[in-house]
């Protein structure tokens, strides 16, 4: 075998070993909903008690998702893991975001919440707990 072949063999091994290296990389974070490299696990792993496998679990998911970065710091709601329990407090009238105290405190027909310095609701957000509101 002459030396010109034996380095374009190791140069073409060293090629596949790494395209093989990237691969199994790849298929090895297939499935997760959040990448482990940027420590987001917490935001985009499920959430013991909400089931998120129905359209109202999803919905209360997102909305739920949405209240831990705005709610929650202040507001001792985390236990509240199915419409159901939301109903229950008192804080959501099913089917009515205009009845819904929580609702009605977001967009600031009955309060300003949340109070700086966290960031207000984006569009996207309130619109997101209005679905969850209004499909219950």
């Amino acid at each position: 075998m002459s030396k010109s072949w034996q380095l374009l063999t190791f140069k073409s091994m060293k090629k596949t070993t790494l395209l093989t290296f990237f691969l199994a990389a790849f298929l090895a974070s297939c499935g997760q909903d959040y990448n482990s490299n940027y420590n987001d696990k917490g935001r985009y792993a499920p959430i013991a008690g909400i089931d998120s496998s129905t359209p109202d679990g999803a919905r209360l998911l997102a909305s739920y998702r949405i209240m831990q970065d705005k709610c929650f710091q202040c507001h001792q709601w985390s236990s509240y893991k199915s419409s159901a329990q939301w109903v229950a407090a008192g804080k959501v009238v099913a089917g009515s975001t205009g009845a819904s105290s929580i609702y009605t405190n977001l967009i600031n027909a009955g309060g300003n919440m949340p109070p700086a310095p966290i960031a207000q609701l984006t569009s996207e957000e309130v619109a997101s707990i209005e679905a969850w509101i209004n499909g219950i």
